[in-house]
């Protein structure tokens, strides 16, 4: 067991096979008061094959005000609570998220347990530069949100890490075909269950026959040619991922120019 003990504990489950469930994790399940999670009967078959019987409450994305108001009060009259998302890390797409402001808001202690992540997985299966990478998630629904969520990052030299349904992902193979261009991805999908598969190629080519499971997507990043793009250009789309230092010395490079020149050129045009 943990030597220190918190109110509040974020705990990694596995993404596919219970194997990836941490010694610390079952310890920690096994000493709170509930355990919250977003879907409580797709949660009772793991916590049932490690022995762990705790109340369990749902917390998903339709859960209101009022249920996080409920988890405040029950961890200030000293309840220990721990939260589980579906598959993987909490809070990564994800309602978890709106529980950790909220602890945070009311300075309450909360830790966060390790567990696996179906982003990082998917991204090692890729073998693209992991230096940097953009987590994107789920695209969103609405046309113009995601026309939005994918302007922000179509210029990125870095990988792209979507995630998608078994009920989207022809539709998001294809916009992204559409909206990206036509680039190396890795598609992966039922990661760490038994039918676990990687499938390697163009977006325009990736075969989806027997469509089933849960996907990642990762998609390589934009190749850029500075000679053709303003470096103003060039150093805004840095800025957006970098802090300014490391956005300055990498247009630098890029352009080889000294640093002083986009230093200024950062004074000029991006520095409030």
């Amino acid at each position: 067991m943990d030597s220190r003990e918190y109110q509040f504990y974020f705990v990694g489950t596995p993404i596919g096979n219970f194997d990836e469930m941490t010694f610390r994790a079952v310890d920690i399940l096994n000493s709170v008061d509930e355990i919250w999670c977003e879907d409580t009967i797709h949660s009772k078959p793991l916590l049932n094959h490690f022995k762990i019987n705790k109340p369990l409450q749902s917390f998903h994305k339709y859960s209101d005000e009022k249920k996080v108001n409920e988890c405040i009060e029950k961890l200030m009259n000293g309840k220990k609570i721990a939260y589980i998302s579906d598959a993987g890390m909490p809070c990564i797409s994800d309602p978890g998220l709106r529980l950790s402001r909220a602890m945070i808001e009311n300075d309450i202690e909360f830790t966060v347990v390790s567990g696996a992540c179906a982003c990082i997985n998917a991204l090692i299966f890729s073998g693209f530069n992991t230096e940097n990478f953009y987590f994107v998630g789920f695209l969103k629904e609405k046309a113009k949100e995601k026309q939005q969520q994918i302007e922000k990052v179509k210029n990125l030299e870095c990988p792209l890490i979507f995630y998608s349904s078994v009920h989207n992902i022809e539709k998001d193979i294809k916009y992204l075909v559409e909206n990206l261009g036509d680039r190396d991805c890795v598609v992966v999908r039922e990661l760490t269950k038994l039918y676990e598969s990687v499938l390697r190629g163009k977006l325009s080519k990736i075969n989806l026959d027997n469509v089933k499971g849960e996907f990642a997507i990762v998609v390589d990043g934009v190749k850029l040619e500075p000679t053709k793009m303003p470096m103003i250009d060039y150093l805004k789309i840095k800025l957006d991922v970098l802090d300014y230092k490391d956005a300055i010395k990498e247009t630098a490079k890029k352009y080889g120019v000294v640093k002083n020149q986009v230093y200024q050129l950062y004074l000029d045009n991006f520095k409030e």
